[in-house]
């Protein structure tokens, strides 16, 4: 059967390091303590591009030219680690992060700054396995660092960049990615020495990853729109197959819009030589959906144009989207078929944020609200997804870059009336 050929696109992207070999390793990744085997693992061969993840079984296979390799193994919900291969088939033990119970932690101090350096400014930070990463500059971006930190904010890692970055970008699948004006860099750690890997055109590389939402069973499920954003379809990619399993659309939208969209704003950007809009009208025009997703409209487009707000996360290895557009939860089943179709009224609360942010190690929900200039932050129940607890990140007005691990938000924050830098921070929840 021929393969699809955006899918093949795709693996090609995710493992560039293919190359002939003359060893075939081959093995499988399991959990240390309920010897259950662990899908989508992703695994390295130290020094080199060349990797591969598990599959649903949690087997994998990889091709190199000589023994011994070091393989680097890293899972969201697990601890990494590095292993010396020394023949053609191995187990590999993964210590899972989770435990049977939440820790009780007390601590003096809820809010504390895990910055690496007082003297620079913080403008983006990612976590990397069980790593921080931070991007930072002293007088301009042109002069920034990498910070690789512990979870405590020890520095492990400080890199100055040959490039000049505008931030991270990390996809579904769990890579981190350094992105530039022009190009994207995959980011690897082998615990010595950060390497920018694989450099891609940078809109060519988001018009690739973007439609990707997550890896299941082996397969990807990819998100793509029609008719001008107001059709969503969801579909599961194999290796030989496409399958659509969801599509929502906006009906009501819809009815009001009977011809093409007016391709006038976007040829604007171009005759003002915008540099992602210099291209052919005709690629604007095949293009149309895609663009609509990142350029700003004006309030009249934004009523009747928006596109359907339904994103699709994995949580607990069970497959969610979260339309709100319908105001409903879709849970499916292991064949991704509906199994459940949740009400849910949280996102009607005023001062609501948009936002959607998964613990990465409990795989706990969470909203946020911005109220007063404070931003509240508010778990969802697993089963309900109804407001159930709230933090306050109180006399801190307008932080930056929320994100939620283990139990802790971590977020930027400048101190306008004492002047200091913009630091990273970490609060228990």
């Amino acid at each position: 059967m021929k393969t699809n050929i955006l899918t093949a696109i795709i693996l090609i992207l995710l493992v560039p390091g293919i190359v002939q070999a003359q060893i075939t390793i081959t093995g499988i990744v399991t959990d240390s303590i309920s010897n259950k085997p662990i899908p989508d693992v992703n695994l390295m061969i130290k020094g080199s591009t060349i990797g591969t993840t598990t599959n649903q079984d949690g087997k994998f296979s990889l091709t190199v030219k000589t023994f011994p390799v070091t393989i680097v193994v890293s899972e969201i919900r697990h601890h990494s680690a590095e292993l010396l291969v020394k023949k053609q088939s191995v187990t590999i033990r993964l210590s899972p992060k989770i435990q049977s119970l939440r820790p009780v932690t007390v601590q003096a101090k809820r809010i504390k700054s895990i910055h690496p350096d007082q003297g620079v400014y913080a403008y983006d930070f990612e976590f990397y396995d069980d790593y921080i990463l931070v991007l930072a500059f002293r007088k301009s971006k042109k002069e920034s660092q990498l910070f690789v930190l512990g979870d405590d904010g020890e520095v492990i890692l400080s890199k100055h960049l040959p490039v000049t970055p505008e931030g991270f970008y990390r996809d579904r699948l769990g890579y981190v990615y350094l992105i530039t004006a022009d190009s994207a860099y995959q980011l690897f750690y082998d615990c010595k020495e950060m390497s920018l890997l694989y450099p891609t055109a940078r809109n060519s590389f988001l018009s690739m990853m973007y439609p990707i939402k997550a890896r299941y069973h082996g397969n990807l499920i990819m998100n793509t729109s029609s008719y001008r954003g107001l059709n969503s379809n969801y579909f599961v990619i194999g290796q030989n197959s496409r399958r659509q399993f969801y599509s929502i659309s906006d009906s009501t939208k819809q009815s009001y819009l009977t011809r093409e969209y007016d391709l006038r704003y976007f040829l604007k950007l171009r005759k003002a030589e915008v540099e992602e809009f210099q291209v052919s009208v005709k690629t604007l025009r095949e293009n149309l959906d895609f663009y609509r997703q990142y350029i700003p409209l004006d309030w009249m487009d934004r009523q009747i144009l928006a596109p359907v707000d339904a994103p699709l996360f994995k949580i607990n290895d069970t497959i969610y989207i979260f339309d709100f557009t319908h105001s409903e939860v879709v849970r499916f089943d292991d064949q991704l078929n509906t199994a459940a179709k949740i009400p849910i009224s949280f996102h009607k609360e005023k001062k609501w944020q948009k936002e959607l942010i998964i613990d990465e190690t409990w795989q706990d929900v969470y909203t946020c609200y911005l109220k007063d200039g404070i931003t509240q932050i508010t778990r969802l129940d697993p089963s309900t997804f109804k407001p159930k607890d709230s933090f306050r990140i109180d006399d801190m007005i307008f932080i930056n870059k929320l994100k939620i691990r283990n139990g802790f938000a971590y977020f930027l924050y400048k101190d306008y009336c004492r002047d200091t830098k913009r630091m990273i921070y970490k609060m228990m929840l």
